[in-house]
C-alpha cells in the first residue's frame, strides 16, 4: 500500500489507523462463491466515491465453476493497472492461498479463511496472516437453507471494516444489486454484510484509510470490457443481435438482451453459435446491421457462416471475450 502512515488510535482498539492512498486486493476462490461480486462491489464504490480503480479477473472454462480471482487496485490518485503484486490476499480455500500467496508483496496481509485453510509457518515469517472463520460465521449469521452463499458478501464487510469503506454506500449497492428479486435475497445479503463489518478484525489485523481523493471537475463512469463494448454497440445504432451463452460473453449477452429492447432493438438467444450468426447475417442481409459473440470455441464453431459473410461482403458485427490461453483459449469442460 503506498504512502502509508499511522494516523490516528482506531476506535475499538489499541491498534492505529494507517492511511494509504491506494491498496491492492486480490480475491482467491472458486467462481461460484461469488468472487467476481466482491470486487465488483468494491470496484463500483470506488467510482462513487471519487476515487480510481482498476480491476482484474480470471474466470474458469468449466460448467460448474472453478478456481478464480479477482484483483481491484483502488487509488485516491491516478490508477493507470489493475497492479502487479497484491497488498491484502483473501483467500477463501487451501488452493487460493497456495497458489497466490506469491503474488502478494512482502510484509502484505492473508486474510483467509481458517475453516478451510492452513497456513504455511514458514510463510507466516514472510506475510502478516490473519485468520478468520468466513463459512461458519456466515452460516451461523445467515442460517437457513442459504448455508455459505453469502460468505462473498460477509467477505465484503470484513474488508470494509479493514478499509473504513463506506459502509451506507455498499448497503446501497448490495440493495441495487438485488433489486427486484425477493426481499429475502437483499435481506440476506445485507444480514451477512453487517455481520462480516461487526467481525472484531481491528483487534486481529491493521486498519487502513484511503486519504482524499482528488477532486474531480467531472462525472466519473465506472464500468467493465463488456459493458464498454455493450455501451458502444448501442450508441453505433446496432438494434439487433444474436447469441448462445459461453463465459465470458454471456455478461455482454445479458446486457444487450436487457438494454436493446429500450432502443427499439431486439436480442435473441438462439439455440446454438451456428444459429446466432446465421441469424446476424440474415438480419444484414435484411439491411440492418447485427451484432453476435462469443468465445474462442465459440467463434470457432460459428467459423463457416462467417466465411459466408466474408464471401458475400455482408457487414457483421463479431465480438470474440476471449479466454486465457492460445488458440480457442481454454475449452469448456
Amino acid at each position: 500500500m503506498s504512502d502509508s502512515t499511522a494516523a490516528s488510535e482506531a476506535a475499538d482498539s489499541s491498534k492505529k489507523v494507517s492511511k494509504v492512498s491506494e491498496a491492492v486486493i486480490r480475491i482467491a476462490g472458486n467462481s461460484q462463491d461469488g468472487i467476481q461480486s466482491i470486487g465488483g462491489f468494491l470496484a463500483r464504490l470506488a467510482g462513487r466515491s471519487e476515487q480510481d480503480v482498476m480491476t482484474f479477473m480470471t474466470i474458469p472454462s468449466t460448467i460448474s465453476g472453478g478456481p478464480s480471482i479477482f484483483q481491484v487496485r483502488i487509488g485516491s490518485g491516478e490508477v493507470l493497472s489493475s497492479g502487479d503484486d497484491a497488498d491484502v490476499l483473501l483467500a477463501f480455500y487451501q488452493h487460493s492461498y497456495e497458489n497466490h500467496i506469491d503474488f502478494l508483496k512482502e510484509g502484505g496481509i492473508v486474510l483467509y479463511d481458517s475453516g478451510h485453510v492452513e497456513p504455511d509457518p514458514e510463510l507466516e515469517k514472510k506475510y502478516r496472516h490473519v485468520g478468520c472463520a468466513v463459512t461458519e460465521l456466515t452460516v451461523e449469521a445467515i442460517g437457513g437453507t442459504a448455508r455459505d452463499k453469502g460468505k462473498n458478501i460477509f467477505s465484503l464487510g470484513l474488508i470494509a471494516r479493514m478499509f473504513d469503506l463506506d459502509a451506507p454506500k455498499l448497503e446501497t449497492l448490495i440493495l441495487e444489486r438485488f433489486k427486484g428479486k425477493a426481499a429475502s435475497i437483499s435481506t440476506t445479503a445485507l444480514t451477512a454484510f453487517h455481520a462480516g463489518y461487526a467481525y472484531p478484525i481491528a483487534t486481529i489485523a491493521e486498519l487502513y484509510e484511503f486519504t482524499e481523493p482528488q477532486a474531480r471537475d467531472k462525472e466519473q463512469v465506472v464500468c467493465n470490457g463488456n459493458e464498454a463494448l455493450g455501451y458502444g454497440i448501442l450508441a453505433a445504432g446496432v438494434r439487433f443481435g444474436a447469441g448462445y451463452p459461453i463465459t465470458p460473453w454471456s455478461d455482454l449477452m445479458e446486457l444487450l438482451r436487457r438494454e436493446l429492447p429500450k432502443y427499439g432493438g431486439i436480442f435473441v438467444q438462439a439455440e446454438d453459435e451456428i444459429a446466432a450468426v446465421s441469424m446476424a447475417i440474415g438480419s444484414s442481409y435484411s439491411g440492418r446491421v447485427a451484432v453476435t459473440g462469443s468465445s474462442g470455441p465459440g467463434l470457432s464453431l460459428k467459423s463457416e457462416a462467417i466465411g459466408r459473410a466474408v464471401m458475400a461482403e455482408m457487414p457483421l458485427v463479431m465480438i470474440d471475450v476471449q479466454r486465457a490461453g492460445p488458440s480457442t483459449g481454454m475449452p469448456t469442460s
